[in-house]
């Protein structure tokens, strides 16, 4: 599991406890490619992003977590005096236009 301190290891941490249950890290670390060389060395399973698992190869099995799976809540943040520049607009523009439905119970 990853160091205290990141995001996927609280979200992690907080569906385990959602589940009914206190997970147990046995190594931690905040490398990704040490995290998947742990696994590959068979010394347990990761919880990794997507895109982690994606270019994990074909040596290790990725199953994806079950709905309502983790989400994770993104800001765009920009000075409150100054216009944001036209790149910016657009990227919120795009962000807004591909975010997900809310998970149920949540607004």
């Amino acid at each position: 599991m990853f160091r205290h301190g990141y995001d996927l290891r609280e979200l992690t941490v907080a569906a385990c406890h959602a589940e009914g249950f206190e997970p147990s890290f046995t190594v931690e670390g905040g490398e990704m490619d040490a995290v998947l060389g742990f696994v590959r060395a068979g010394l347990g399973v990761a919880v990794v992003p997507s895109m982690v698992a994606e270019r994990a190869g074909h040596d290790l099995r990725v199953t994806e977590l079950a709905p309502p799976g983790l989400r994770r809540k993104i800001a765009l943040a920009h000075r409150s005096d100054v216009a944001p520049p036209r790149a910016a607009r657009e990227l919120q523009r795009l962000l807004l236009a591909t975010r997900l439905p809310p998970a149920p119970g949540r607004a």
